[in-house]
């Protein structure tokens, strides 16, 4: 293949890095989204949100399957055999690509960082929402197995507690 030929294969893949950034920075959007999403709790929006953030992860899913068959390519274009890393790869590049190529690993690992503080801030949520709804479950749980002290009217319920008042003061 020509030196043009691997230029395009080198510009196909920053095009690709491109749309990969931008689907992390998608992703990173409805996760700060759903931030405020499950602090209100309303479960139509939650729901919505989980549907947008599984299509979000296919897309960035799908982004770095293509980033994955270009680096491929001008790997085969270069005729190198075995696992190359990023940067063995870039080297063949010329300068500015290579520098464009470099870029990109500042870019990616920034946003990375951002979408797993965002996760980990909604996981702390998650869990916290979790912990309220079981401590409320189980006060009801305890309230409905309690022995009740008061009728319907009010009054203290007779049986044994008043026996056991009397037997006490006799």
């Amino acid at each position: 293949m020509t030196d043009e030929t691997l230029a395009s294969l080198y510009n196909r893949l920053l095009d690709t890095l491109d749309d990969e950034l931008q689907s992390h920075a998608n992703l990173l959007g409805i996760i700060l989204e759903e931030t405020q999403v499950l602090r209100k709790s309303r479960l139509p929006d939650i729901l919505d949100i989980g549907a947008r953030k599984g299509d979000a992860f296919r897309q960035s899913e799908a982004a770095a399957h293509r980033r994955a068959e270009a680096v491929g390519r001008i790997i085969a274009c270069l005729g190198l055999d075995g696992p190359v890393s990023f940067i063995q790869m870039a080297a063949y590049a010329d300068i500015a690509i290579r520098q464009r190529l470099t870029g990109y690993r500042e870019k990616f690992a920034d946003r990375v960082r951002r979408i797993e503080e965002a996760n980990e801030a909604n996981r702390q949520i998650i869990a916290l929402t979790l912990a309220h709804v079981s401590h409320n479950i189980n006060f009801i749980h305890n309230i409905w197995t309690s022995i009740p002290n008061y009728d319907q009217n009010g009054q203290i319920k007779a049986g044994n507690l008043q026996g056991r008042l009397i037997s006490q003061a006799g």
